[in-house]
């Protein structure tokens, strides 16, 4: 598999943990209901300010998603849409990443760690990585992999920069399962 098939493999699966309700599309209420549950797993009060931070970060996040791959402008991204503006918004143009979904992961990190001190327990990273859709057995063994200080956290610039070399790379990808 050349690194273009098995970057746009990898994309179609990410899609998958961003389509919630099952429709075949992403939409900006998918994206709701995904912060929704990064803040259901963190105990974050619906309407607090940590909620509506959380919930602006995933409108950013759907915006940039929607101005690269809602070609048609229906306010619904498809499955080829969303690869094909992965593979040319995140893959071939990297400084996209920091635009479209940095915000968004980084409030993630946020919520995940309340007393704001960069970095996270390699269980809270687990608990990350099932919120975002991750399969928990493979959210332990990716976290388990991540260096840690000598109080065992992992600090959120290490996390981030395995997020960011998830979407440019054509690494394969382990954390979301893959539809049938």
């Amino acid at each position: 598999m050349s690194d273009a098939e098995a970057y746009r493999a990898k994309m179609a699966a990410r899609f998958h943990t961003f389509d919630l309700d099952g429709d075949g599309d992403v939409t900006r209420r998918d994206f709701h209901h995904l912060a929704r549950r990064v803040g259901e797993t963190f105990g974050v009060v619906e309407g607090s300010g940590t909620d509506l931070g959380l919930m602006a970060a995933a409108d950013c996040y759907w915006v940039g998603m929607a101005d690269l791959a809602d070609t048609d402008r229906d306010g619904r991204i498809t499955r080829d849409e969303f690869v094909a503006a992965a593979e040319a918004g995140l893959h071939q143009a990297p400084d996209a990443f920091a635009r479209i979904a940095l915000p968004w992961h980084r409030a993630v990190l946020d919520v995940a760690d309340p007393d704001g001190g960069g970095s996270s327990s390699v269980a809270t990273v687990v608990r990350v990585l099932v919120a975002l859709g991750a399969g928990p057995r493979q959210a332990e063994q990716i976290a388990a992999e991540h260096r840690t200080d000598d109080v065992g956290r992992v600090t959120h610039e290490e996390i981030l920069r395995e997020v960011e070399a998830y979407y440019t790379t054509a690494a394969p990808q382990r954390a979301f399962p893959v539809p049938a």
